[in-house]
């Protein structure tokens, strides 16, 4: 499949006008809220079954998706760790709550679980956070990963600020069970050459952990939270009258 940077430009800027509702006789309306961009990637030609095709990687965007804001994640923690992760004011888990998270019923563990986009761990306390929430996390690409896969294990106060200024930026590449990719790459108020890069960039990124880079994608689409997926295709632009 061929992927340009004009074709992923035209196609990005597509699917942000795409977005907006328009009806004949009114007013264009743009939605109250702030939109996630998404990428879609499909695959072929990959054998899931080989562990080395599948793909568990924790990938830093060029650009922070929500510009100066705190990312979605809880830190479990005990002593010097805990205290700057509540300073800062990040969710947090000291290992008697965790304890008592234990006790609680499936339900409550995997709503939990939900709540975070990713999960910084004390790397002594990763044996009961295994133990207790690894059946939730793991189906949700969620488990902490050491690096260099990914920067959820620390052992320090710096490594905790360190990475909570690379989740700023992180997205889950999981690619495991089905031949498809699905990650937020920024939000309609971005600037779109900043939206641009962070697309590129895992498009890119995800070619290079291919067996035959761009030949394994069969098609691959942008599209915003409540708009329509907009093929990156050069044919299925002219047909719904993008100006290329």
């Amino acid at each position: 499949m061929k992927i340009d940077d004009k074709l992923v430009k035209n196609s990005l800027r597509a699917a942000i006008d795409l977005s907006v509702i328009r009806k004949e006789g009114k007013k264009p309306k743009v939605r109250k809220f702030d939109e996630s961009v998404d990428l879609i990637i499909n695959l072929k030609d990959i054998n899931l079954n080989d562990p080395k095709q599948r793909i568990d990687k924790e990938f830093l965007l060029p650009h922070e998706i929500v510009k100066n804001s705190k990312p979605n994640v809880c830190v479990i923690a005990s002593e010097d760790i805990l205290l700057e992760a509540k300073r800062m004011g990040l969710d947090t888990l000291s290992p008697e709550e965790l304890n008592n998270l234990n006790l609680q019923e499936k339900k409550y563990k995997k709503k939990f679980v939900k709540k975070y986009d990713f999960f910084i761990v004390e790397d002594k306390l990763m044996r009961d956070v295994a133990r207790i929430l690894a059946r939730f996390m793991g189906p949700l690409g969620k488990m902490p990963k050491p690096f260099p896969a990914g920067y959820g294990i620390i052992s320090n106060v710096d490594e905790l600020k360190t990475a909570v200024e690379r989740y700023k930026r992180a997205i889950n590449i999981q690619i495991k069970k089905n031949p498809i990719l699905q990650v937020k790459v920024g939000k309609k108020s971005m600037e779109q050459e900043k939206l641009f890069e962070n697309v590129k960039s895992v498009i890119e990124f995800l070619a290079d952990q291919m067996p035959h880079k761009y030949n394994n994608f069969r098609s691959a689409y942008i599209k915003t939270t409540m708009g329509k997926p907009v093929k990156i295709d050069e044919d299925y632009l002219k047909k719904i009258g993008v100006k290329l």
